[in-house]
């Protein structure tokens, strides 16, 4: 079912659907279908994800997604979802545990991922997937490696609010911004107000975290927005 946290234009919640009809230059009342399907996306790029869930997560999809928003939005990157599939039917119940390995943006994908990955109903060649799992192995909040083709990531039941934001900057092309982490003995000072840290998201101070300039050309540059 669609779902009015779907729309790019919605960045804070609670939000008001007459106001959001207003700024897009739409007429009150309208259906929530027409307005997702009608309402202009108000940035210059926009990517498109797709959200299949084997697991609900701890935070709220939307508040992921409000989220990820506030942080894009600096970027001028707005963030629509194209569709939502629950697969979370017994087909897909071995993968809701999913053996992701090293997780290295780039490398070969376990054939789990692979399989899971498969699974792209209604998703268009530059959109990206998210797939909601309940855990990964070895243990993360999530992972952005994916197989050639089929870009997307997953997010665990665990992930923070901000999970969702840092894993798609890895799939437009971002790295962490203070890795080796400890204990590695060069590790560089923590830079626990970037969206892209190393040290995990649920180490961000000083909310919203950041983007930076160089940061924003890449992602811009991505076919995928």
């Amino acid at each position: 079912m669609p779902n009015l946290s779907d729309s790019c234009r919605v960045d804070r919640l609670p939000v008001s659907v007459r106001k959001l009809a207003r700024d897009a230059g739409m007429s009150f009342p309208l259906s929530l279908r027409a307005f997702l399907r009608d309402a202009p996306c108000p940035h210059t790029e926009c990517v498109t994800l797709h959200l299949k869930s084997l697991s609900e997560p701890n935070v709220p999809v939307r508040t992921m997604l409000v989220s990820m928003r506030t942080v894009y939005n600096t970027a001028n990157v707005g963030v629509r979802v194209g569709s939502r599939e629950d697969l979370g039917g017994n087909a897909f119940a071995m993968l809701r545990d999913l053996d992701t390995g090293t997780c290295i943006m780039g490398g070969t994908p376990t054939a789990e991922q692979t399989t899971l990955f498969a699974n792209r109903n209604n998703v268009g060649i530059n959109d990206i997937v998210i797939y909601f799992v309940r855990t990964t192995n070895p243990g993360s909040n999530g992972c952005a490696n994916h197989p050639t083709g089929r870009p997307g990531a997953v997010v665990t039941r665990g992930a923070t609010q901000w999970t969702l934001a840092h894993e798609i900057g890895h799939v437009l092309g971002l790295r962490h911004v203070d890795d080796p982490p400890p204990p590695n003995p060069g590790a560089p000072s923590p830079l626990l107000d970037r969206l892209m840290t190393g040290r995990g998201t649920a180490s961000i101070t000083n909310p919203p975290p950041d983007l930076i300039n160089t940061e924003v050309t890449t992602m811009r540059s991505s076919p995928l927005t």
